[in-house]
């Protein structure tokens, strides 16, 4: 049974983001059900790649929408991204010097990000959209994130 569920409330109408959104539901369910059995390291260790991952593509393709229409909290959303990827690396390091025990810290993380960062500034963006471009704003996200993938790529090789 899942730990926390994908509620349409969540949703900032933009398809890409919401599949991306439902995907740290998936892992912070795949981590809360591995906290029960005996995988938890294998997990962990997945699920911080995957945030690492996520975190590098879906903020850029976020960014890079808001930009492009000059969203006026960006700067702050933006410090919001960096506070979540400091946190995410932090915990990749944690990970890779034998401490485990962060599993606990990485769930309560995602939960909190998941209650307050996607339900409140999300959602704000996703107003602002609405009321700006919006049939301009939902054709973009998938080549934004092409392009978040293709910057990422470059910046890692």
């Amino acid at each position: 049974m899942p730990y926390i569920h994908w509620k349409p409330e969540f949703s900032v109408g933009i398809e890409r983001f919401d599949d991306d959104h439902r995907q740290l539901f998936s892992l912070l369910n795949q981590l809360h059900m591995s906290m029960a059995g005996r995988e938890s390291n294998s997990a962990l260790n997945l699920i911080l790649r995957e945030l690492n991952w996520y975190a590098q593509t879906h903020f850029t393709a976020e960014e890079v929408l808001m930009k492009r229409y000059s969203y006026p909290e960006l700067d702050a959303h933006r410090v919001q991204h960096d506070r979540f990827t400091e946190q995410v690396t932090q915990f990749c390091d944690y990970f890779q010097s034998g401490r485990n025990e962060i599993i606990v810290e990485v769930s309560d993380m995602l939960r909190e990000w998941l209650a307050h960062h996607i339900s409140q500034s999300d959602a704000a963006y996703a107003k602002f959209f609405r009321l700006n471009n919006w049939a301009e704003v939902r054709s973009l996200p998938q080549a934004l994130v092409s392009y978040a993938n293709f910057a990422v790529r470059g910046a890692l090789s």
